[in-house]
């Protein structure tokens, strides 16, 4: 959600009101509504895009389409002049798990006029009571929204450590002037440390990237996600029926990633035996302009049985890519690479996030039941709205 992620801004600039505010009333929103909501987030220091790239969020969404009949888009809050003071976005997204399909609800672009923010939480109590959804997930939560998920009864994902990211300095230099032209500088804590140590750390990821070096041949960049894709999520599914996982067809994959490709800004890269795709790994670039930070993430790996092993020459590959081009940075959020089935990885950094991201909740009691348990769970970057934008 973007308010809820951009804790710099939090929801804006308080509005300066003088006259009495009384209770908006709460409707489905519709696409109408788009100059209205984009309004809003403008006045409340948030990014709007255009109408073609905000609607294609549901317009183009496999998910949608197959649900529109009954799926709403999100909620307003509207005053008695028809004003719309508040919005909560609804995206649609499917899951597999133990055979059933999950239809899942990502909230997303949650904001609020300063007024009316003792209001809000009218938006999210109806994401919560919507009929026909199993499972709510929110993955780009902010401090201020924490204490009302808490009063809902959300729960924290339980596989990663959302609060935290770990990451992999490729450009030393221009991380420096980075964290040097920060007036709040979120990584203050790597400029303590000694140069002896940041050099130790740096051979010892150049020795370990050197030990996978040899697999980096197998690997291929994709330019779009081709029919491959389909086979892969099929067997992927098959493979993994007790683990919960978002879907991964080659029409979602391009849907969900459909403005990082239009700017160029996610890569594609997959192993294969034969014709068939046995791994994949999407990198997205997130960059920090305003403090010049050039920066690129994971956001989505995936392999078939006998094939986790293709991580460490992904990072590798990666890695290179970025120290050849001038990248500053390779950071994973969340740390959710720390589980069984994946080999070891050490990031010589970490730092702590404001707030944990990924949070939960399941609409009926058997499926929060099942939930608690820590490996069904195999969550990333793809999960809600984290790589979306």
């Amino acid at each position: 959600m973007d308010t809820l992620k951009n804790t710099s801004q939090g929801l804006g600039t308080p509005e300066r009101r003088t006259e009495a505010v009384r209770q908006p009333s709460l409707r489905r929103a519709n696409f109408e509504d788009y100059e209205q909501i984009a309004a809003l987030q403008i006045r409340n220091g948030l990014a709007s895009t255009c109408y073609q790239a905000w609607a294609a969020l549901w317009i183009d969404n496999p998910a949608y389409h197959k649900w529109k009949a009954d799926w709403p888009i999100g909620w307003v809050l509207q005053t008695g002049t028809d004003k719309v003071v508040g919005f909560l976005g609804n995206l649609p997204a499917e899951y597999q798990f133990r055979g059933h399909e999950l239809r899942v609800s990502t909230p997303v672009s949650w904001v609020v006029d300063e007024s009316y923010r003792s209001y809000s939480m009218l938006l999210l109590d109806r994401i919560t009571r919507q009929k026909g959804v199993d499972l709510v997930i929110l993955t780009t939560v902010g401090p201020k929204a924490e204490p009302g998920l808490k009063a809902f009864k959300f729960s924290k994902v339980p596989v990663g450590t959302w609060n935290e990211s770990e990451f992999w300095i490729t450009n030393y230099r221009g991380f420096s002037q980075s964290v040097l032209a920060s007036e709040s500088i979120p990584f203050s804590n790597v400029i303590s440390y000694p140069i002896s140590a940041i050099l130790f750390c740096r051979d010892k990821l150049k020795q370990l990237f050197r030990e996978v070096d040899r697999s980096t041949s197998d690997i291929e960049t994709c330019s779009e996600f081709d029919s491959r894709f389909d086979q892969f999520w099929y067997s992927l599914a098959h493979q993994n029926p007790n683990i919960l996982l978002a879907r991964r067809t080659r029409e979602t994959l391009a849907w969900h990633f459909r403005d990082a490709m239009l700017r160029h800004s996610a890569c594609i890269v997959t192993a294969s035996k034969g014709s068939d795709l046995t791994a994949y790994a999407v990198f997205q670039r997130q960059d920090k302009p305003e403090h010049g930070l050039k920066r690129v993430r994971l956001v989505d790996f995936q392999s078939l049985k006998g094939f986790e092993q293709m991580l460490l020459p992904f990072l590798s590959w990666i890695f290179r890519k970025c120290n050849d081009e001038g990248i500053d940075l390779l950071e994973i959020m969340g740390r959710w690479l720390a589980r069984p089935d994946l080999p070891p990885v050490f990031a010589p950094y970490h730092r702590r996030l404001c707030s944990w991201s990924s949070y939960y909740r399941a609409i009926n009691e058997e499926l929060s039941e099942i939930l608690k348990q820590s490996d069904i769970w195999a969550p990333s970057s793809f999960d809600g709205d984290a790589s979306l934008w």
